[in-house]
């Protein structure tokens, strides 16, 4: 956008602003947002979105709601007399939300930042809202690299132009402030920070005089005030006749100056007994050899040479004695069979293997590998011999390069976190080398971009490394489910990068919410507010719905409550549990009613006719839960029969079962008997000789249940009830069918021999 533009905007905006009181909105619509429909930051700088907003007259905060959106994600939030916002962003502070202003400032910018915001203001029971999109800008660089060039040689100016954003830019080569032609530019290539690089390359064929020259690369972008340039300086030389060219007895006429040069170099050579011309290539290969993946290193020899030349490959370390690269000055001619001009090849490791090939006047060698650890830091040397025409070259390559690409794991939740309130997403780089780790970019959903380096790096056995990345997001910056997490891990140039992405719900993070039952107050004061709680536990992710609603007594529907004279809804904050794997919070219903409501509510309280619902919905829920203050219907749950191992023959026993949870208070208890051999059980009746005892229900500490024990007390025991067994039978509104709970068979204890019969004084009386 034009720095005018944006001036043009802002002045608009004031406008009207200024005439908002002059010309009302309709009746119900006074809240008015006015915002620019187009931002621009730079990349790594802040950002301010502005959205301004009138509501007819002061503004009053208590009824002042603020909310920006980054699309579908919450960034920062007014409300309740706080301010709230997700790293990196701020609201104004109430003085200034005060004069109808709730723009949003970013601290620092990255690509990822840039896309549709929405602000939305709400002023009581009027709602409005209004875009805006950020348009982000990245200014790009310039590198040229700086490298000798050879006069009548054909040679090529890079211009790497990189880190700009949008891809639209237009690259120049300039020769003494001329545009060129003959260039060619590379296609846009995207960086992980989401940047773009491109190289603008131009051939052609210096001359001597071009040393004088400026040579200029000049970008010009959208992120760039004016153009940006860079100048360069050829360093041209003349052409190097040495080993390449033949004499003019060859009969090559070169000029006068490239004559007299190769005239020299034959009269030197003349005695040696050859007069030759060739030229052979420095050792070729790739800059890095991948672990275990066969490399194959080539040098070549080509010119009017003989035919019988032999090639010699040989691995050498740093520490080993290097031969020089050429066959020495010709003024000192050395000969070849002199020991100290005769270095001991060591012999090729197993497995690596030697080849030729002759095509023309071209003799290509091939050395054929596979690196291993150990050759990491190794040089090889090639040599090309001919002893009857005593040439002799040999070239050294660099020093070889292994890695290993490093396997990267899924994406996983680390158990411990800390600190609390971040999640630790991690990700391992397992077998990588050298120790240097490759860039580890994380990020979710394209809405950031972060590079997090391990803090251990690990050795393994077999000399290749290990190191685990992790993450920490804030817990209250995930906010849905389906949010994907994702690290990209960078190999190096030219090689595809290792992606991986976890969701939050498939890292298990997500956890449905607990929900107590409702609080009620035990005595309501006519006059006084009445407060119900429900209280909230164990989610995450951490937000979560919270609606109260009220069903009046012969009412189908519930009716949603809000703020009003009559109520006031506190829905509650969340709050990290102190593992940080979870939330908690309290909501709360205050009932506000004048003293008339207040009896007309504790009347319908005390008849059950008015009831409260609390209902919670969750990420993690189907379908929401709800809690009530009406003690709906509850099943009773039955304990086990209390009962003796055994029997003992002429004694009394006591059997018992603990009946609880249920409401209302009423149920009927029935015990049953069934003797051995009978096939179906009997109730008990008051005319047996067994006693039953069931007590009047009490209720439990919380009001919305009742326990009751009931007791079954056993006549002396005797042959006859051996195998015997009772159950206990209970009835319940809220049972479709009677349940029952038994006591097993029960064995009579055999006598070993007949007691001597007991007298009143010794306990014997019944």
């Amino acid at each position: 956008m034009q720095p005018w533009v944006q001036r043009l905007g802002t002045l608009l905006l004031s406008v009207a602003l200024l005439l908002s009181p002059l010309f009302p909105a309709p009746q119900g619509s006074q809240l008015q947002v006015y915002m620019e429909p187009l931002s621009t930051a730079h990349v790594g700088s802040g950002a301010l979105l502005q959205c301004r907003f009138s509501v007819g007259g002061p503004v009053v905060l208590d009824s002042l709601q603020v909310m920006w959106y980054f699309w579908e994600q919450k960034v920062s939030w007014y409300e309740q007399g706080r301010s709230h916002a997700q790293p990196g962003a701020s609201l104004p502070s109430e003085k200034v939300l005060e004069s109808g202003d709730a723009s949003l400032s970013l601290a620092t910018v990255t690509l990822s930042d840039g896309g549709v915001y929405r602000c939305v203001v709400e002023y009581g029971a009027q709602k409005n809202q209004g875009e805006t999109t950020l348009r982000l800008l990245a200014a790009p660089k310039i590198y040229i690299p700086r490298q000798p060039a050879v006069a009548d040689t054909e040679t090529s100016l890079l211009c790497h132009v990189g880190g700009f954003f949008p891809e639209d830019v237009d690259v120049t080569w300039l020769k003494d402030k001329k545009a060129q032609e003959g260039y060619t530019r590379s296609s846009p290539q995207r960086n992980p920070d989401g940047t773009f690089n491109l190289t603008l390359t131009y051939t052609f064929t210096p001359a001597l005089s071009d040393a004088d020259s400026v040579f200029s690369c000049r970008v010009r972008h959208a992120a760039l005030g004016q153009p940006l340039q860079e100048d360069v300086f050829l360093d041209i030389r003349a052409p190097d006749q040495t080993g390449t060219v033949v004499g003019a007895v060859l009969g090559t006429l070169l000029g006068a100056g490239a004559a007299a040069a190769a005239a020299i170099y034959f009269w030197r050579n003349r005695r040696k007994g050859w007069a030759v011309s060739y030229n052979v290539a420095e050792v070729q290969g790739p800059e890095r050899c991948l672990l275990g993946q066969e490399v194959t290193l080539r040098c070549f020899m080509e010119g009017m040479f003989p035919e019988d030349v032999d090639v010699t490959w040989a691995r050498i370390h740093s520490e080993d004695r290097t031969v020089p690269e050429s066959a020495g000055d010709p003024e000192s001619p050395r000969d070849p069979e002199s020991p100290e001009h005769q270095p001991l090849l060591p012999a090729l490791p197993p497995g690596w293997r030697v080849t030729e090939e002759r095509a023309g006047t071209r003799l290509t060698s091939s050395l054929t590998f596979t690196p291993t650890l150990q050759d990491d830091g190794v040089r090889v040397r090639c040599v090309f011999l001919h002893e009857a025409k005593r040439i002799r070259e040999e070239r050294v390559s660099l020093e070889i390069r292994v890695w290993a690409r490093p396997q990267v794991s899924e994406i996983q939740v680390l158990p411990e976190w800390d600190p609390r309130d971040k999640v630790p997403f991690a990700v391992q780089l397992h077998n990588f080398y050298p120790r240097e780790v490759p860039p580890i970019q994380w990020g979710w959903d394209g809405a950031g971009s972060w590079r997090e380096d391990p803090a251990q790096i690990d050795k393994n056995t077999d000399g290749t490394f290990t190191a685990t990345s992790v993450w920490r997001v804030p817990s209250r910056s995930l906010t849905r489910p389906e949010l994907r997490v994702r690290v990209c891990v960078q190999h190096g140039p030219g090689e595809p990068a290792s992606e991986r992405e976890l969701s939050l719900r498939a890292a298990g993070l997500l956890r449905p919410p607990d929900v107590s039952d409702i609080f009620r107050p035990e005595s309501v004061t006519t006059g006084k507010e009445v407060i119900l709680s429900c209280r909230i536990a164990g989610h995450f992710l951490g937000e979560l719905s919270v609606t109260w609603l009220r069903r009046g007594k012969g009412e189908d529907t519930a009716v949603i409550l809000r703020d009003s004279a009559e109520c006031r809804v506190e829905p509650g904050t969340a709050v990290l549990a102190r593992d940080g794997k979870s939330f908690q919070q309290e909501t709360r219903l205050i009932l506000l009613s004048p003293e008339y409501l207040a009896e007309k509510f504790i009347s319908k309280f005390k008849e059950k006719g008015a009831e409260y619902i609390c209902r919670v919905g969750h990420l993690a829920l189907e379908t929401p839960i709800e809690r009530s203050t009406a003690c709906r219907p509850r099943p009773p749950h039955l304990g086990e029969v209390s009962h003796p191992q055994a029997l003992v023959p002429g004694q009394p026993e006591t059997l018992r079962c603990l009946i609880s949870g249920f409401y209302p208070g009423q149920l009927a208890v029935t015990w049953l008997r069934k003797g051995a051999g009978e096939k179906a059980p009997r109730p008990l009746e008051s005319s047996d000789p067994h006693r039953m005892h069931t007590p009047a229900p009490s209720p439990a500490p919380d009001g919305k249940s009742y326990s009751v024990e009931s007791e079954l007390r056993l006549p002396p025991a005797g042959p006859e009830d051996d195998g015997v067994e009772y159950l206990c039978r209970v009835q319940h509104e809220a049972l479709k069918e009677p349940e029952s709970r038994s006591s097993g068979r029960l064995r009579v204890q055999a006598r070993e021999h007949s007691p001597e019969p007991r007298t009143a004084e010794e306990g014997g009386g019944s």
